[in-house]
């Protein structure tokens, strides 16, 4: 095989897997602090998805809904997509610059079952009523779509009252 079709064969790969690398993905939370800044600017609220090791549902949850919202363009511009682990030890910068783990920060947010999701603004103050648990797989994406419209909404009437 002569080096032009093997350029010609990598470039043909590069096109077929490139959905799969591009593919988004709800990342791990690190820097709350720094994330609330990023959603402060940009107007919308912090969705953190509390999820364990253990919990298959979260796993179907994310890979079925979550991560492909947080690489879609137009969720991107409508919420910031983190997980919090509430079984690991991970670092977290908390919303007020200290640091905890992802299994403290759960706990200090009274989250008992997971899945849950948590809407909150760039402070951590919780918007709306969590989505606790895997309710109805069929429709589970039309209810984060209303809890991120909700989210919206809330935040929207907050910033007109000031």
């Amino acid at each position: 095989m002569g080096l032009l079709s093997l350029a010609r064969l990598f470039a043909v790969l590069a096109m077929l897997f490139a959905p799969l690398v591009h593919a988004g993905q709800v990342s791990a939370a690190r820097d709350l602090r720094e994330d609330g800044v990023l959603a402060g600017q940009e107007g919308v609220p912090i969705l953190l998805f509390y999820t364990a090791s253990y919990c298959h549902y979260c796993e179907a949850i994310k890979t079925e809904f979550l991560d492909h919202m947080a690489g879609d363009p137009a969720y991107q511009r409508r919420a910031l997509f983190r997980e919090v682990r509430v079984n690991s030890a991970i670092q977290l910068v908390n919303f007020d610059g200290s640091t905890t783990t992802h299994h403290h920060f759960a706990g200090q947010r009274a989250i008992a079952l997971v899945p849950t999701l948590e809407f909150v603004d760039a402070s951590g103050v919780r918007l709306i009523e969590p989505i606790i648990g895997a309710r109805i797989p069929d429709f589970y994406g039309a209810y984060v779509d209303q809890g991120i419209e909700n989210a919206l909404k809330k935040l929207r009437i907050g910033r007109d009252a000031s």
